[in-house]
């Protein structure tokens, strides 16, 4: 559960990698965000080699992988080109939901900025619409309505009483979460 970005893509021209991965150094540098550098292009043996930065915009907010094969593909080391997927371009993404709207709308420009200025494919599905739409009256609502279902659970499972007998954990999940249903409007 949780609002998260996912995108793919591949650099106009994979001479860029070196200069894509400078300039999101320097955005870091002037917005406060930590960052690594990577670079693995010795790979163990039948590992992909890949290049890049990887950004943390918000201390609760996942990284943002910025990893390039030499080819200019974006890469990313726990995700892997889909056999049916005819351009080979794997998914990375980053989850913002704990570090807010701010950064959520903070990350979404940041994609729209480079897709324009460095990728030749670029694909971004944001679980909240935000990239795609820029509503940020509807990204806030989304965030507040899975924040306060990660509440409910948490103090339904925690401060409710114990489990009846012949009651599941699912049920009672269910439960809670039917319960904030028909509390909202």
């Amino acid at each position: 559960m949780g609002v998260t970005i996912h995108y793919r893509g591949r650099l106009r021209r994979p001479e860029d990698i070196q200069a894509i991965t400078d300039e999101l150094e320097d955005i870091c540098c002037s917005a406060g965000w930590k960052y690594s550098l990577l670079d693995f292009r010795e790979p163990e043996k039948g590992d992909l080699p890949f290049r890049g930065i990887v950004l943390q915009p918000h201390p609760k907010s996942e990284s943002i992988w910025m990893l390039f094969q030499d080819d200019g593909k974006m890469a990313h080391p726990f995700s892997y080109p889909s056999d049916s997927d005819p351009d080979g371009l794997p998914w990375s993404f980053t989850k913002t939901q704990f570090a807010g709207a701010d950064t959520h709308m903070a990350v979404c420009r940041l994609l729209q900025y480079l897709a324009k200025r460095w990728f030749s494919v670029f694909e971004v599905f944001d679980e909240a619409e935000y990239y795609q739409t820029g509503d940020d009256r509807e990204l806030r609502r989304q965030l507040g309505v899975i924040n306060e279902a990660i509440n409910a659970l948490e103090k339904g499972l925690s401060e409710g009483p114990p489990l009846e007998e012949g009651e599941s954990i699912e049920d009672r999940i269910t439960k809670i979460l039917e319960d904030l249903q028909r509390k909202q409007p």
